[in-house]
């Protein structure tokens, strides 16, 4: 990815909803974001391990179904097509036909090729991040369990490859100049040819103001990224459906 200048590039994707068999209808009385925390909780404690099949499909489904229950949809895709790697497997189109939005189409897909990767004997196998809707589909993975509103930087190496994912701490949003020098300190340490940041947002009416917040940021990161020969790539803003980037250079214009 070229480094561009700090202007927005105004750009969104929005996933599409749906409703399951009977009006999608959610759970009486907690509401599907009750169910989906106690989900959460759950994989945090004991991993994925005792998750049944359309359990898995639908915390996949959490991105592209901000609002509404995603166990009918589930199982209604496991029923169509037959098991939870057919599921996987399937072709986004065929997915979208069956109900499934958009964003947790292209999700199935990337969970199926890292599942289908030999393994490697020299480390775990790492992911390439090289265009901005491979890195909006890993945003949205990270979306299922990170905390909203956290800033996480991503360090890749020469060939986009993704080396660490960390949060910044602190208010990196606040105090820019600091969360840059820590950045760049932690790029170095990880051997990071290049650094994206990526901003979780809770509501996509609020990715327009996270993105104005944060770029007194990228501006900083862009300034001092090429002082030590690293890359910036950009800045994403990611909500539930929608996200929003620029990119930037090393010189305000």
């Amino acid at each position: 990815m070229d480094n561009g200048p700090p202007d927005e590039q105004a750009e969104r994707r929005r996933g599409g909803g749906h409703t399951g068999p009977g009006g999608g209808a959610v759970f009486g009385s907690t509401g599907p974001q009750g169910h989906r925390q106690r989900m959460r909780e759950r994989v945090l404690r004991h991993g994925a391990v005792g998750l049944a099949d359309y359990e898995l499909i639908e915390m996949l489904l959490f991105s592209g179904v901000p609002r509404r229950d995603t166990k009918p949809l589930a199982k209604a895709l496991i029923n169509q097509f037959g098991s939870l790697s057919d599921v996987l497997t399937a072709q986004p189109a065929a997915l979208r036909a069956a109900g499934a939005p958009e964003r947790s189409a292209g999700l199935f897909g990337c969970v199926a090729q890292l599942a289908a990767s030999p393994p490697r004997e020299a480390g775990p196998e790492r992911l390439t991040l090289d265009s901005w809707n491979s890195i909006f589909l890993y945003a949205s993975s990270r979306l299922m369990l990170s905390p909203q509103g956290q800033v996480r930087a991503l360090f890749l190496d020469s060939h986009n490859t993704l080396l660490v994912d960390e949060a910044l701490p602190g208010q990196p949003l606040d105090d820019e100049a600091e969360a840059a020098t820590q950045l760049m300190r932690r790029a170095v340490a990880h051997h990071a040819c290049a650094v994206i940041t990526v901003h979780l947002v809770q509501d996509d009416a609020q990715l327009d103001q996270a993105l104005a917040q944060a770029r007194a940021l990228a501006v900083a990161i862009g300034k001092a990224a090429p002082r030590l020969a690293i890359s910036a790539h950009g800045h994403l803003a990611v909500g539930r459906a929608q996200w929003l980037s620029f990119s930037y250079d090393g010189e305000e214009s």
